[in-house]
């Protein structure tokens, strides 16, 4: 039973989001040591180091816990911190496996282990990845609209174990933005408080561990907010079957431009980049923006222990939405760095600052999105074919298919940045079932229904006519088993087509679902030829047109 499990979600965990979020465990850890390194230093030069470090003490269960460790487990391997406090305390747990399995392929030059190797140490490591929204930006919606989720009385919640896993339940629907920001101003709180207990050390100490474990966990999110595979999905039950996961892993490896409320635009890149030399920028913004993070923790304890005050620092918060939404823009410095969510207003996150046209660019839905998503989606594809050729020796039938997975894609531009002359390739798997008949009969005895199971591979090849309009050329190279006149054959479907609809300026990818079947049913916007090769029979050739269902 269990193995049958296993298998079930290895299967699950091909065609569900990336199971290591935006960077993986390795490179999590390396974040959050490296930034805590540099926080450490900065307060050695103001020489309250000592004090700071009087207060903390990671060492959970009897094991040392860095920085970087809460980081990597937060939010991939645990649900919520209570949880990873209890894992860490227990030696024997399997969150003890996996971080030994981690550091056993750390050592021989991975970032982490591979996820098959984890799903078998702990089941319920793939199933958290399926369910946690919360990893991802909300594609399209602006930086205040990613904001609009935030409670302040989750708060409190999640400062109590016993309404906490119900908090999280809430939180895990969210976003990466609403993440961070409400679990670090969590962390900034039992900051504040071990502030106000100067006389009662160990106290302090306690609160200052849950603060610096709150943190950690809040930080991965803050990490994954910087991964251009997690600023470019939508992230719903139906679209992690279908594109989520393809999406991820594509601009992750392409990249994407962004740009922060610095101004600053640049190329991001996601999972597996953080470690190369060309992608120096990238490990400094994401690692300053952690550092600025725990020195939100350090401001909140020294000014509560200042004041020495019980006045509550996050009654400044407004109430009303929208003034909610700027305060906590203006007022959580690591937001400055992040990448600016795609279509926000800009003059809003730019009051004082000249938008420029470098800047829009980099804050526009992104033009391509939906032709890519197409290329590499999982979908399915409902076909019509009839017999072409010859009437005598024909095949027609309904095909039912399915496109899943990505073997290898080619997706350029020209010197100029555009696509005008640029040819593009994609590969990947294709399952299919035909039903209707071939012909001719050998005799009424034969007469019947015919039944094809196909499998193989799936071809696009892309010519850019301009940087909007294409040709697209696709086909299928598919062999099984077809069953039917009373005979079972092996047979080999090869087939190739046209994909005219973009020259016609009718993107069938970026049509709402509503629209899009009836639109490909009346103007078929898909032609293709094929052929039905067996050992016994002449070759059945076939024209067919295909409606796409790509959510």
């Amino acid at each position: 039973m269990k193995k049958i499990q296993i298998l079930a979600l290895g299967a699950l965990l091909f065609v569900l989001p990336s199971s290591v979020c935006a960077y993986n465990y390795g490179e999590h850890k390396a974040i959050g040591d490296q930034a805590f390194i540099k926080f450490i230093r900065s307060l050695q030069q103001t020489g309250t180091a000592i004090t700071f470090r009087s207060l903390l003490d990671l060492k959970v269960g009897g094991t040392n816990i860095s920085y970087g460790i809460l980081n990597g487990l937060g939010g991939d391997h645990v649900g919520d911190p209570y949880a990873l406090i209890e894992l860490l305390s227990d030696s024997s747990s399997a969150l003890h496996k996996i971080m030994a399995l981690h550091e056993e392929y750390i050592a021989m030059g991975y970032s982490a282990a591979p996820d098959g190797k984890l799903v078998k140490l702990d089941f319920g490591y793939a199933m958290l990845a399926m369910k946690n929204l919360s990893h991802f930006y909300q594609y399209g919606k602006s930086f205040q609209e990613q904001l609009r989720p935030f409670d302040k009385d989750m708060i409190r919640q999640c400062q109590r174990p016993e309404l906490a896993k119900a908090a999280f339940y809430k939180l895990n629907k969210t976003n990466a933005i609403n993440m961070y920001v409400t679990l670090h101003l969590v962390a900034m709180d039992w900051a504040a408080q071990s502030g106000r207990l100067k006389d009662n050390p160990e106290q302090a100490r306690t609160l200052m561990r849950f603060a610096l474990l709150f943190n950690g966990f809040a930080d991965h999110f803050l990490e994954d907010s910087f991964s251009s595979g997690h600023l470019v999905v939508k992230r719903t039950v139906v679209a992690s079957v279908v594109n989520n996961k393809a999406l991820h892993d594509f601009y992750s490896a392409n990249g994407t431009i962004v740009l922060n409320r610095k101004g600053e635009v640049w190329k991001a890149h996601g999972d597996g980049t953080f470690n190369k030399p060309e992608f120096i920028n990238d490990q400094a913004r994401v690692i300053e923006a952690v550092e600025l993070s725990l020195a939100d923790l350090w401001t909140a304890y020294q000014n509560a222990a200042l004041t020495q005050t019980a006045t509550d620092f996050l009654v400044r918060i407004p109430e009303e939405k929208k003034k909610q939404e700027n305060y906590l823009l203006n007022n959580i410095p690591a937001l400055k760095l992040v990448p600016i969510p795609y279509n926000s207003d800009l003059p809003s996150l730019f009051e004082n600052t000249l938008v420029t046209d470098s800047m829009k660019k980099a804050n526009q839905i992104l033009p391509y999105r939906n032709f890519v998503r197409s290329r590499i989606g999982n979908s399915v594809v409902v076909g019509i074919n009839g017999p072409s050729f010859s009437t005598k020796n024909y095949y027609r039938a309904f095909d039912f298919r399915i496109n899943a997975g990505s073997i290898s894609n080619r997706y350029s531009f020209n010197a100029k940045g555009g696509k005008r002359g640029v040819w593009d390739y994609w590969h990947g798997y294709t399952l299919a079932y035909s039903w209707g008949e071939t012909g001719p009969y050998r005799d009424e005895f034969h007469k019947g229904a015919t039944h094809q199971f196909r499998a193989g591979t799936r071809s696009n090849f892309d010519y850019w006519l301009s940087d909007k309009k294409f040709i697209g050329i696709y086909g299928y190279m598919e062999g099984g088993v077809q069953y039917g006149n009373r005979e079972t054959s092996l047979i080999f479907v090869p087939s190739v087509g046209l994909q005219l609809g973009s020259l016609l300026n009718i993107n069938y990818y970026n049509m709402p679902g509503w629209l899009r079947l009836p639109a490909q049913y009346l103007l078929p916007l898909k032609f293709r030829q094929g052929v039905v090769l067996t050992a016994k029979y002449p070759p059945k050739y076939f024209y067919g047109f295909e409606m796409d269902f790509v959510l």
